[in-house]
């Protein structure tokens, strides 16, 4: 347990929307077309951002995506996020943002920018290396890994997921 095939991606993807589509926050599928890997969860907020250089506070939109890494046979988390001038935060204000604790080259095994595997732009990745192995430290195994991907993964770059989640006893 811990890596998970398409089929079971999707199907668990599904799931998640279906709590989502009951709770009323906001989470959607969205589906370039039928092929592997090329549908995902997405979700958006605002998040208050405040720069280092200048101390000043701003409100910059946070888009994320729950993808199908097929290297890892896991699901990935991939983000972005855009000023309210459309503009997206560099590298640094990203890592100072989400990662403020975490220094240096050690950022890099982490969070990383690679190509989101379907929209082929440039996105920010929490690295899926050891996902699987996270997913598998738990004592009895989860009926939905992409709730328990995004239950544990989701706090590091401030995606919560409402405590509901974790009382929907069909998938959890």
């Amino acid at each position: 347990m811990g890596d998970l095939s398409w089929k079971d991606f999707l199907s668990q993807a599904k799931q998640f929307l279906n709590i989502s589509q009951q709770l009323d926050d906001g989470w959607t599928m969205e589906e370039k077309d039928s092929n592997e890997p090329n549908t995902f969860l997405k979700f958006e907020q605002k998040i208050k951002y405040k720069s280092e250089k200048d101390n000043l506070g701003e409100l910059v939109n946070a888009e994320y995506h729950v993808v199908y890494s097929v290297s890892y046979q896991v699901p990935m988390l991939f983000f972005q996020t855009h000023r309210s001038d459309g503009s997206l935060l560099d590298l640094e204000a990203t890592w100072q943002l989400f990662m403020p604790e975490t220094k240096g080259s050690g950022l890099y095994q982490v969070l990383t920018q690679m190509d989101h595997p379907v929209l082929f732009r440039p996105f920010m990745a929490l690295h899926p290396c050891r996902t699987a192995e996270v997913l598998t430290q738990f004592g009895q195994p989860s009926k939905n890994q992409v709730l328990t991907f995004i239950s544990l993964y989701g706090p590091h770059v401030q995606l919560r997921l409402q405590n509901a989640y974790g009382l929907s006893q069909e998938y959890t």
